[in-house]
């Protein structure tokens, strides 16, 4: 007889096609301190009502740890998932399968009203940013939708191929920075005259007719308490609109007391240019960037830190002379000053930013309520589009006004390519040295730097050098006996360098179409063209320079070793010495002893 008391242990799994709260319930994302950071309405998508539930569970938790742009960038992907499920007329989550997802990814690829056509990264991304989401609602009731919602396993074909992003010339970046320039004066300039009227203890004197703009912003600051005002507190001042539209309204008025998100533009623009920065991390960077070098006194360092190498940030840092009045160090510093009045009224998690702006209208996506706080992404892009206009505008009265002096006008660019342009010019002015720019961009592998070296520049200088590599190579096979008497004092011709190589072009073809002692001469063992014969008797040169090294490394100064000859000895034991067959270094290490002794090594 069976057991009607029987504990029945089995999993069940939960049958709902719903979660009813959350399908009403306001999606609320909050900080270490339990405040409301980001908050998602599910009301505003257009989803049907029996996909709401579902979604929104797996939004809560797929997007618990995930960052501050993610969201609201996953959010706007389950928007446009929302459209195109309107436009198909699904109502209900039954309706949906397989096909859907061929069907949405055709709807991603038609042209906008304007003709243009969504790239295939992006196609890919906005797939990528909705499809945890509906796996994580069909784990959770494999019922809810009419099939299995099977994604292709390369749904966006040639979706990872690299495209490269046009290049600044050395020119635009200099317009570019001159324009910064001229921006970034003005407004410390505004700043200066601010701080120095509210520091005193009597008004400014008022204007003949009405009231000066000395004089209102000295009384706006006792009743704002340090911030551009609102229009509430400008209607309690009794300022007069027609002394607002001269003055430039609200704006106008902010740009006194602290940054805005027009003021801020051209100190992020020259920043980027000038620590070759990635846009975001340079965005989110901190206010205590500047640190003191450790000898020179005359330099700054200036360190941020790379979030894109979670979990482990890899830490960026540049050195700059602060004795140039626009060097990196001085402009953080007049940013440091101006963003200073904001600190009080920016949320906690934005309190240690240093691009923080005054915000003069609402939004929905801030995602807080405060009256200040980081610089959006979104705001840059289109704040930039406003500087190259106002820029332009400003050059071509100049060139009118100086037609035997004409500036260059703006290009039209976005942050993410500053910093392979920069990267590129770097690399040009060092004739194609890519550990250079390698330090520059402070990165490990050069193959990495290799992705930002781009532009016909680039590709023309790879194969001038590839050429000249060429010919030095055909040189050294002909090996001439001596050289021609009647060379020039500014030819090229061989030379005996460290260790018996012979160097065939100990000057090299500056960017200048000048000459130029090569960078790697005395180190010719870094050099990309040498070339070495795989006989015995230069084997036995590698064994002797090999020796000679490893007994140098215990009788001189570790760090000077370390420094000045341990990369030789790592090109020696890595890339020369495993070159040579087994029978040519047993013969070559015979021969060691005949060679003449190598120079001490200090």
């Amino acid at each position: 007889m069976p057991n009607d008391r029987r504990i029945d242990r089995r999993i069940q799994r939960p049958i709902t096609a719903a979660d009813p709260v959350a399908a009403t319930q306001i999606v609320i994302f909050r900080d270490a301190s339990n405040g409301s950071v980001q908050r998602f309405d599910p009301a505003t998508l257009g989803l049907p009502p029996d996909m709401v539930g579902p979604l929104m569970a797996a939004f809560r938790l797929n997007d618990a740890g995930a960052t501050l742009r993610t969201r609201p960038a996953r959010w706007r992907a389950l928007r446009c998932f929302a459209r195109f499920l309107a436009s198909e007329g699904v109502t209900s989550a039954g309706q949906v399968n397989a096909g859907t997802i061929k069907r949405y990814l055709a709807f991603l690829a038609l042209p906008d009203a304007e003709g243009k056509r969504l790239k295939r990264p992006t196609i890919a991304t906005q797939l990528g940013l909705i499809r945890p989401l509906l796996e994580r609602a069909e784990q959770a009731d494999p019922k809810l939708f009419g099939s299995v919602l099977a994604f292709p396993y390369n749904p966006v074909p040639g979706s990872q191929i690299h495209h490269s992003k046009p290049r600044l010339c050395k020119e635009d970046l200099q317009a570019i920075l001159m324009a910064c320039y001229e921006e970034i004066d003005a407004a410390w300039a505004k700043f200066q005259r601010c701080q120095m009227i509210i520091a005193a203890l009597d008004p400014p004197p008022r204007a003949a007719r009405g009231e000066s703009l000395d004089s209102a912003i000295w009384r706006l600051h006792r009743l704002t308490g340090g911030i551009a005002p609102t229009w509430e507190q400008l209607r309690e001042a009794g300022i007069a609109h027609s002394r607002l539209l001269r003055w430039g309204w609200r704006g106008g008025l902010a740009e006194y007391y602290h940054l805005t998100t027009r003021t801020v533009v051209p100190f992020y623009i020259a920043l980027a240019i000038q620590l070759a920065a990635n846009p975001d991390p340079l965005r989110v960077i901190r206010r205590d960037c500047l640190v003191a070098h450790p000898i020179d006194d005359t330099r700054m360092l200036v360190e941020w830190l790379k979030h894109k190498t979670a979990p482990n940030p890899k830490i960026q840092r540049r050195s700059f002379d602060v004795r140039r009045p626009r060097s990196a160090p001085r402009l953080i510093e007049m940013l440091l000053a101006m963003t200073e009045p904001l600190l009080p009224h920016v949320p906690d998690m934005d309190r240690e930013r240093l691009f923080l702006v005054h915000f003069l209208t609402t939004s929905q996506h801030r995602q807080h309520d405060k009256t200040a706080g980081l610089m959006p992404y979104s705001t840059l892009s289109g704040r930039i589009d406003l500087f190259i206009k106002h820029a332009n505008k400003r050059i071509a009265e100049w060139n009118r006004e100086h037609p035997d002096r004409p500036r260059r006008p703006l290009p039209s660019f976005a942050p993410g390519q500053l910093r392979g342009s920069v990267a590129t010019q770097h690399y040009l002015a060092s004739g194609g040295d890519l550990l250079a720019t390698a330090a520059i961009l402070n990165h490990r592998d050069p193959v990495v730097t290799d992705a930002y070296v781009e532009g016909p520049a680039a590709r023309r200088l790879e194969r001038e050098t590839i050429a000249r590599l060429q010919r030095m190579m055909v040189t050294w096979v002909i090996a001439p006996k001596q050289a021609t008497k009647s060379a020039s004092v500014h030819g090229s011709g061989p030379v005996t360098a460290l260790f018996g190589h012979r160097c065939m072009m100990p000057l090299e073809a500056n960017i200048g179409n000048g000459m130029r002692v090569c960078r790697h001469l005395g180190g010719c063992l870094t050099c990309p063209g040498l070339v070495v014969p795989l006989d015995a008797e230069h084997c036995a040169r590698v064994l002797q320079a090999q020796r000679h090294l490893l007994e140098s490394r215990d009788r001189i100064d570790a760090e000077r070793w370390n420094l000045f000859y341990a990369p030789s000895l790592r090109v020696l034991e890595q890339n020369l010495l495993p070159a040579f067959a087994a029978e040519i270094l047993s013969v070559a290490a015979q021969q060691i002893h005949r060679l003449p002794a190598l120079p001490d090594i200090e």
